[in-house]
């Protein structure tokens, strides 16, 4: 009576033998894995101005200023001091390492390109990307600026250069879209045809726009009026720098590009 069982048992053992074998996780989503904890990346403020004095070769030092923006796009002014008076400037995209913690700036011709990404600091790596030991360790950091210090939303007009990655023309007469910020909160501007005022929010490099009263004039051009003030309404977060001010939603693009006139 325990024949038919053993052969039951023997044929159950052949097929799973014959199954096939348990995979291993592919390496796109093993980083994906390690990429989806808490790292640099997804848990620090990173995004803002960075500045420091790291050692030269050859010189006094290099003056460097870089800007990290929250659509993975850089700003980089190095001065060598001593030697050379006027920066040199750069700007393109960076990347994160699978871990979320190091930057590295893509098309770097020169200079470093690898950053490890800490609370309010970054520190720049070997071309191996390892720390730099030594005496001078310690001065291979760039510290993250007060973005009162830096720049400030309020004082100046701010014109709109780019919507939705397009360049907005200048039209004559100009009827170019702008919005002022006052120390009260409030925000008022120009769409394009109608004016528009409202309150917002700003608390670090976070910003949001309560909806906006406007005037009700009829409007030739009302599209890119439109788009312009329910754009506006969708960032979440900004950048300001010496390029100008960019609002985004998330880490998408910049959704909308300005630059700084008198008023």
């Amino acid at each position: 009576m325990f024949k038919p069982l053993i052969l039951s048992l023997t044929a159950w053992l052949v097929l799973a033998a014959c199954g096939p074998a348990p995979t291993e996780p592919s390496a796109a989503a093993q980083a994906q894995t390690a990429y989806d904890h808490h790292n640099s990346a997804n848990s620090l403020d990173w995004a803002g101005v960075y500045k420091g004095v790291v050692p030269c070769a050859d010189c006094e030092g290099i003056e460097t200023s870089l800007t990290l923006n929250m659509d993975n796009s850089y700003q980089l002014s190095t001065t060598y001091l001593g030697k050379e008076a006027t920066p040199f400037k750069q700007q393109g995209s960076f990347e994160w390492d699978v871990k979320g913690s190091v930057i590295r700036l893509l098309d770097q011709k020169e200079g470093p390109a690898l950053y490890k990404v800490i609370e309010n600091q970054l520190i720049q790596l070997d071309m191996q990307g390892e720390l730099i030991t030594g005496d001078l360790a310690d001065n291979y950091k760039l510290t993250k600026q007060s973005l009162v210090a830096e720049h400030k939303l309020t004082g100046v007009r701010w014109k709109l250069t780019e919507l939705m990655g397009q360049e907005v023309p200048t039209t004559e007469p100009d009827l170019t879209p702008y919005l002022q910020f006052g120390e009260d909160a409030r925000v008022s501007g120009f769409a394009g045809c109608n004016q528009f005022t409202g309150e917002y929010k700003a608390e670090g490099l976070r910003l949001t726009f309560k909806p906006m009263a406007t005037t009700q004039k009829a409007c030739l051009n009302g599209s890119i009026e439109q788009q312009f003030l329910t754009t506006i309404q969708g960032i979440d977060n900004y950048s300001l720098n010496d390029s100008g001010l960019a609002f985004y939603k998330a880490r998408t693009a910049a959704l909308l590009r300005f630059t700084a006139v008198q008023p």
